[in-house]
């Protein structure tokens, strides 16, 4: 059997659209993978506050990275030492704590494995301690990886400069996008200096005088994480607490005031106009009384299982250690929102499981995809209108079906593999001229017409088939009638 020419041609073009849709289909799943991206981050943000989109891995499979701002237990408790006056007078003889009380604790603390340490206390006295006692707190203090002590700040008329130790807090200008002008504004540290010799630094905690404190605790939202001193834009301790423990620099840090703070690797969690957050719903601290942090050593004293403490401490992202600046019954409220501050932010940062999108399978992808071309190789036995109908037709279904695979099973598909053939075999169906519209079409447009036999005939002989213009018949000779010629008389 001999296949005709044309179906050849055919065959050939349907072969070569499916090659072109599966090469083109790869070469774009790019973009494909972003509109899918799109439509699952969409899908997905009334679970996550934020979705890091991670392409394809291996499997082909679309990996989103989702982040729980609002903490649900990924981030270990954050323990504070409150130093009021009942968990004082638990393990010290005398309210205030002295300068060696501060000594015994921060030497317990670290034994028991906490290594990041924040202090917000006055850690000034009446009786201003000798040299040895400054250096012996302060070598207690020095042993943790990471500490600092927090100072109230406030605005002054002088507009002091930034101190030279604050230097490096800065935030890159470049990496500041809006207006920062609602930050509250301070330029001075309130209270005496820290009486110790120590290398831990000061960081600011509330800014003094600011109603964003009391309002922060209506709302739910953490006090400033920023301040503005001068023309620079400085973290506050809640903040620096949390890029100690992430391993992150203030390079790190990228803002939009009144929309998102970025911390790191694209890690976003909301901020507002003020340089505040919303803390998370299970955020409290864990409140440490100071007799589960030192252990008696005194004779006839069994020590306390401090397997929970030690395990509390050594895993927690930071410790904080407070001391009301005046004396009071009840744990200092400036920590307790420095703690859930922290603790929010930390929980912001924790990822989720990663969500999936697989890709369809193998079969599905190739029904779909000859299925399609199939019907756009069928379109051209018709007419020019009735082509492009059922082409348009077969580009519209792609998408559809491709949605539908999503929306329904959760698996992408490659939407341009059969889009991209379909266009292939409609521009060969347009430029080649052997896919014209079938013979038999034109015939039945023939037929149309009336034959000749079938004319009516008129007294003329008018229904008879003429000869061919270029055969010449002579006509038939009319026979003339003869008449002998007369003879004369003569």
């Amino acid at each position: 059997m001999t296949l005709k020419p044309k179906f050849l041609l055919i065959l050939s073009l349907f072969q070569l659209s499916l090659g072109l849709g599966w090469i083109f289909g790869y070469l774009l799943i790019p973009p494909t993978v972003f509109f899918y991206e799109r439509a699952a981050v969409r899908a997905l943000q009334k679970e996550y506050h934020t979705i890091r989109t991670e392409g394809l891995n291996a499997e082909n499979d679309i990996v989103l990275q989702p982040y729980e701002f609002f903490n649900k237990g990924q981030t270990a408790p954050l323990p504070v030492v409150s130093l009021h006056r009942e968990s004082a007078l638990n393990s010290f003889p005398t309210y205030p704590p002295n300068p060696m009380d501060y000594t015994v604790l921060f030497r317990h603390l670290y034994e028991q494995g906490a290594r990041n340490v924040y202090v917000i206390a006055p850690m000034a006295w009446e009786e201003e301690p000798d040299n040895i006692v400054k250096s012996a707190v302060g070598y207690e203090l020095d042993r943790f990886r990471h500490k600092a002590l927090g100072r109230q700040m406030s605005e002054s008329s002088r507009r002091a400069s930034l101190p030279s130790g604050w230097k490096h807090l800065a935030i890159p200008p470049g990496n500041i996008i809006g207006k920062t002008d609602q930050f509250p504004r301070a330029d001075r540290l309130v209270g005496e200096a820290p009486q110790i010799t120590t290398e831990a630094g000061t960081l600011g905690t509330v800014v003094e005088n600011s109603d964003l404190f009391s309002a922060s605790q209506e709302s739910g939202k953490s006090f400033p994480l920023f301040v503005r001193w001068g023309e620079d834009i400085i973290p506050t301790l809640p903040l620096v607490a949390a890029l100690n423990a992430l391993d992150l620099d203030p390079e790190d840090v990228r803002l939009i005031p009144g929309d998102t703070l970025l911390l790191g690797n694209n890690r976003s969690i909301p901020l507002d106009e003020y340089g505040r957050i919303p803390l998370a719903e299970n955020s409290a601290p864990t409140l440490l009384d100071t007799k589960e942090v030192i252990v008696p050593v005194m004779s006839g004293l069994r020590p306390p299982d401090m397997s929970t403490v030690r395990k509390l401490l050594s895993s927690a992202d930071a410790v904080i250690v407070s001391e009301p600046f005046t004396p009071s019954e009840a744990p200092d409220a400036q920590a307790l929102l420095t703690a859930k501050t922290i603790r929010s932010i930390m929980g912001a940062l924790s990822p989720a499981p990663p969500v999936l999108v697989p890709v369809a399978p193998a079969w599905v992808q190739w029904v779909i995809v000859l299925d399609v071309l199939l019907l756009a190789t069928w379109a051209l036995r018709f007419r020019k209108r009735g082509r492009w109908l059922l082409w348009i037709l077969c580009i519209l279904s792609a998408p559809i079906l491709a949605w539908y695979l999503f929306s329904v099973h959760g698996v992408w598909f490659p939407v341009m593999t059969p889009v991209t053939g379909v266009l292939g075999v409609a521009l060969a169906g347009s430029l080649i001229p052997w896919f014209s519209p079938p013979l038999h079409d034109a015939e039945e447009d023939d037929e149309e017409d009336p034959p000749p036999s079938t004319l009516p005939e008129n007294g003329n002989g008018a229904g008879s088939v003429l000869p061919p213009d270029n055969l010449y018949q002579e006509p038939n000779e009319v026979p003339i009638p003869h008449h002998p010629k007369k003879q004369s008389d003569s």
